[in-house]
C-alpha cells in the first residue's frame, strides 16, 4: 500500500515548480506559485488522513509538526498558502536591481564620476567595495490570521540568502517528499 493521494499532490507540486521555472511573466510565476502552495499543503493533509487511524502515526508525525512550526521556510509555506486561500494579497514581486558602493574608514577621493546611478570613475586612497544586485523576483511577507510572516531566512539550519520562489519551492518539496517517503517506510511497507 502506498500514499497514492499524497504522491499525486507531490506530482502536482513538481509540475507547478517546473512551470515556475519556465514562467515568462511575473503573473505566470505567481499563478504557479499558488498552485505549488496548494499542492504542498495537500501533501501534508493527505498523508495525515491516510494514516491517522494508525495509533503510532500521531506521535511520529509530532516531530514533523514541530519542524514545520520552527523552520522558517516550512512555516512560511504554510502561512503563504493560508494567505493565498483567505486574502487577496500579492505573493511575489520583482525587486529592481541595484548597485551599492562602500568605502571603509576615512578616505580621500580625488576623482569620482557617477552617471545615472552607475559608477564610471573612481580614484581614492581606499578601494571601493561594489555589490551589484540584479533585478529579481522575490517572495513577500504574507498575512495569515492578522499576523505577518516574512519570507524564509533559513531552512534546516542553513541560511537562505534571498527569498527566491523557485529555490524555496525546491527546498520545500524535498522536505515533503522525504516526509511521505518516511511515512510510507514506517507505516505501510511490509517486511518480508
Amino acid at each position: 500500500m502506498e500514499l497514492k493521494q499524497a504522491r499525486a499532490e507531490i506530482r502536482g507540486a513538481e509540475k507547478a515548480l517546473s512551470r515556475m521555472k519556465d514562467a515568462k511573466t511575473l503573473e505566470d510565476l505567481e499563478d504557479e506559485w499558488r498552485h505549488y502552495l496548494s499542492a504542498i499543503e495537500k501533501i501534508w493533509i493527505k498523508t495525515e488522513r491516510s494514516l491517522v487511524q494508525n495509533p503510532k502515526f500521531q506521535p511520529w508525525q509530532g516531530s514533523y509538526q514541530r519542524i514545520r512550526k520552527k523552520d522558517s521556510l516550512l512555516r512560511y509555506l504554510k502561512h503563504a498558502r493560508n494567505s493565498d486561500q483567505h486574502t487577496i494579497e500579492t505573493l511575489v514581486e520583482t525587486k529592481p536591481g541595484k548597485q551599492e558602493i562602500k568605502i571603509e574608514g576615512p578616505v580621500a577621493i580625488s576623482r569620482l564620476r557617477i552617471d545615472k546611478g552607475q559608477l564610471l570613475e573612481y580614484e581614492g586612497t581606499k578601494p571601493l567595495q561594489i555589490t551589484i544586485t540584479p533585478e529579481r523576483t522575490e517572495l513577500v511577507p504574507v498575512k495569515d490570521s492578522s499576523k505577518r510572516y516574512n519570507p524564509p531566512f533559513e531552512h534546516q539550519g542553513k541560511p537562505i540568502t534571498w527569498p527566491d520562489p523557485i529555490m524555496v519551492a525546491e527546498l520545500g518539496l524535498a522536505f515533503y517528499k522525504a516526509y511521505v517517503d518516511e511515512a510510507e517506510k514506517k507505516f505501510l511497507k511490509q517486511e518480508n
